[in-house]
C-alpha cells in the first residue's frame, strides 16, 4: 500500500516540475519581448501624439509643406525614429492638411530579424476657427 502511495506522489512532482520549467520559460520569454518591444511601441506612440498637434498647428497657421516635413523630421530625432524625408507625405484637400508618415523598425530576435511596420496618420482643417 505504500509503495503506491509514493509512486503516485513521484509521478505528479515530476509532472509540477515541468509545468514550472514551462512556466518559468515563458514568462522569460514574455519579459524578454516587453524589454524589447515596448520602447519601439512607446516611441510610435509618443511619435504620433506630436504629429497629430503638428498637424493642427500646421493647418491653423498655414504652413508650407517644407516647413511641415522639417517638424516632423525634428519629432523623430527627438523620438529616436530613423525616417528619411521620403517616409513623409504631405497632401492638402479639400480644405484640409494630411501627414501621413511610413516607416519600419528592424527588430533582431535571437532567432531571426523582424521589421515593424508603422503608419503615422493625421489631419487638421486648414485655416482658423
Amino acid at each position: 500500500m505504500k509503495s503506491k502511495v509514493l509512486h503516485g506522489l513521484r509521478s505528479s512532482e515530476g509532472r509540477g516540475l515541468v509545468g514550472c520549467m514551462a512556466g518559468i520559460v515563458l514568462l522569460a520569454v514574455a519579459i524578454y519581448l516587453g524589454i524589447v518591444l515596448v520602447p519601439i511601441y512607446y516611441a510610435n506612440f509618443d511619435f504620433e501624439n506630436d504629429v497629430k498637434t503638428t498637424a493642427s498647428r500646421a493647418g491653423s497657421h498655414f504652413f508650407d509643406d517644407e516647413t511641415i516635413t522639417k517638424e516632423v523630421m525634428d519629432l523623430a530625432k527627438k523620438d529616436e525614429i530613423r525616417i528619411e524625408r521620403e517616409n513623409i507625405h504631405v497632401e492638402r484637400f479639400a480644405g484640409q492638411l494630411h501627414i501621413i508618415v511610413r516607416y519600419s523598425v528592424p527588430i533582431d530576435f535571437v532567432f531571426f530579424q523582424h521589421n515593424l511596420n508603422f503608419t503615422v496618420d493625421a489631419s487638421s482643417f486648414i485655416g482658423a476657427l
